[in-house]
Formats: structure tokens, sequence, C-alpha cells
């Protein structure tokens, strides 16, 4: 795809996505066992504080150019230290606090973890968050059990790898979506659900499946105490909108990757659709907000800017996205 089209394809679903008027989120006939999460680089610190959250109902976490669990639990600072100078982070002492939170029932037992499926990429030539967090990644899901596939030979910059959208390989530019000939979407969900699944068409998404849902319903206040943006994008394979079974995956944006930055476009066009059609996976697409002072580049929090509860059950986010959760799965 030409510079030109894809920035045509980009202009268009940033300008479309915010027209559309949301529906209120719906129950699926969904496998509670099968919930699964994965994000990038601040959405994949997300993804590892929601999977450590909630491990006993999340079975499987995957982790791309992302932080290690509580690497920046003392702030900002800490959180440019995780990306940039990950040979300072102690890995055992990140072990010991999320023992000490799961102690105190902050967070699931983490013996849950145990057995669950990992998948982690970080590219070479990602010089925002540097490969070696992504090793202490693997190092924390090692300690605690987990089954691990990891990717850290791909000439990738910053952004979500694909075989067919995005920019080179080695940039980093929004909407921070790569093509490095890597189907990031279908290898990591095929790995989490333990192989087996149908490789699709790149034409196999269905448009009118990538549903806009209202967010404000599943947040507590107003929206600025969570940062959450008033719409989220689902998408609801055909089959699943029919009544089938299906698995549910939660994927979390990266920084300066929300609807009011690229639209829609990491949920359209970062290969997640495809393979959900074909193998009836909801995905579940919640959205953050900025916030001038806070939170200005619409990122997942991942070093406290809400409060100290943030990679913790009461985490405001962490809470939103588990009530829309349930929702799916349990109405």
């Amino acid at each position: 795809m030409s510079k030109n089209s894809l920035s045509l394809v980009f202009l268009i679903g940033y300008l479309l996505c915010d027209f559309v008027v949301s529906q209120q989120l719906q129950q699926y006939n969904i496998d509670p066992n099968s919930v699964t999460v994965s994000g990038l680089s601040a959405g994949g610190a997300m993804a590892m504080q929601f999977h450590f959250a909630h491990s006993s109902e999340v079975h499987g976490a995957g982790i791309f150019a992302g932080i290690a669990y509580l690497c920046a639990s003392s702030g900002l600072i800490a959180a440019n230290m995780c990306m940039i100078s990950p040979l300072i982070t102690n890995v055992n002492n990140l072990i010991a606090q999320a023992n000490n939170l799961a102690g105190s029932s902050q967070i699931d037992p983490v013996g849950h973890i145990s057995g669950d499926r990992v998948f982690i990429f970080h590219g070479v030539m990602d010089f925002t968050v540097v490969p070696g967090a992504g090793r202490h990644v693997e190092t924390m899901y090692n300690h605690f059990g987990a089954q691990i596939s990891s990717q850290f030979s791909l000439p990738s910059g910053h952004g979500f790898p694909t075989h067919n959208f995005g920019g080179a390989c080695g940039s980093t530019a929004s909407p921070f979506i790569n093509n490095c000939n890597f189907r990031g979407a279908y290898e990591m969900l095929n790995f989490l659900y333990g192989g087996g699944l149908t490789l699709p068409a790149d034409t196999a998404g269905v448009v009118g499946n990538l549903l806009n849902y209202d967010q404000l319903e599943f947040v507590a206040g107003t929206p600025n105490l969570s940062s959450m943006n008033a719409q989220g994008f689902v998408y609801v394979p055909t089959a699943c909108q029919q009544g089938a079974s299906c698995r549910l995956h939660i994927s979390f944006h990266g920084c300066l990757q929300a609807r009011q930055n690229v639209g829609n476009a990491y949920a359209a066009n970062a290969g997640f659709m495809q393979v959900a059609e074909v193998n009836n996976i909801i995905v579940l697409f919640p959205q953050v907000s900025s916030i001038v002072l806070t939170n200005p580049n619409a990122c997942f929090d991942w070093w406290g800017y809400l409060n100290s509860n943030f990679a913790t059950r009461n985490g405001a986010q962490i809470a939103a996205t588990y009530r829309m959760m349930n929702r799916l799965i349990r109405g």
C-alpha cells in the first residue's frame, strides 16, 4: 500500500468514527474461560496490569513493546527509566511488589498466572521503549510460570506489526502500525488460544461489525476522573451476532493511538478484525482520552497519573474495563 493510500485510509477512518452513533454494549454467547488481553506500549503495560489484577478470569496476554508490571509504580520519572534504561530495573523488586498486592487482595492470587499463555513482541528498532524492557516482561512472566512465546528479532520500530498495513517496519510514526511482513494479531491470538486458528484472508474483516459503544455507563464519576473516552470500539463477528459460542479478547491501544488521535485506525487495521471474523473472537477496544496536564497523549495509566491504585482491581481504568468485560459475558 502506498503512503498516499495509507494516508487516505487513515483520514477516512479518523473522520468517520466519531460521526457514528454509539450503542449500548451487549451480552453475547461468550465462553467465560476464553478471556485474553493484549496491548501495544502503554497498552501493553495495561494488558499486563489487567492480567495480574484479574488473573483468575483472564487466561492469556499479548504484550507488544511493553513494560513489566509495576515498573513505573513510583511515577513518571520511573516510567521514563523503564522505557529507556531497563538495565536499572530490578525485576525481583517488581515480583515482590506483585506478591504483596496479591497478599493484600488488591490483585488476584498470582498463582493463577501459572500455565497462562503469554506472547511477547519487541522490535529491534524500537528506540521509544527499548527491547530490554520486553525482556523484563519475559522474566517476570517466567517467574510466575506462564507459557511464553517471544519474538525479539524483527527490525520493527515502535508500532504494532502487520503483514500488509502501516509504515515501514523500522519506523515509529502515527498510527503506530508497522508493515513488517508479520501477522502480529494472528500469531499472538493463535498462540494464546493454543494453536489451530484459521488463517484469515486479508478481506475477511467486516467493517460494519466494528461497532461504537457507550463507555460512560462503565465509568465511575465524570470521565476525567478515569481519563476514559465517551466511546469505545468492539468488533463482533457475524457468527457471534447470530448467537454462536465465541471467545473474548481485550485489546488496549498505545499512547497517541486512541480514537481522538487516529480514529479507528488501530482497531480496523492492526489485523484483529480479520482473525476475529473467521475464528469467532469478539475483540473489545477500550478507549482513553487525554487530560491536558497529566495525560496529554491519551495513554492508559501505567505510571499512576490517576492515583496509586492504577495497577490493581481498584484502578479506575481496570475497573471500567472489567465492567465492560462482564457486560459482554454476563449481561
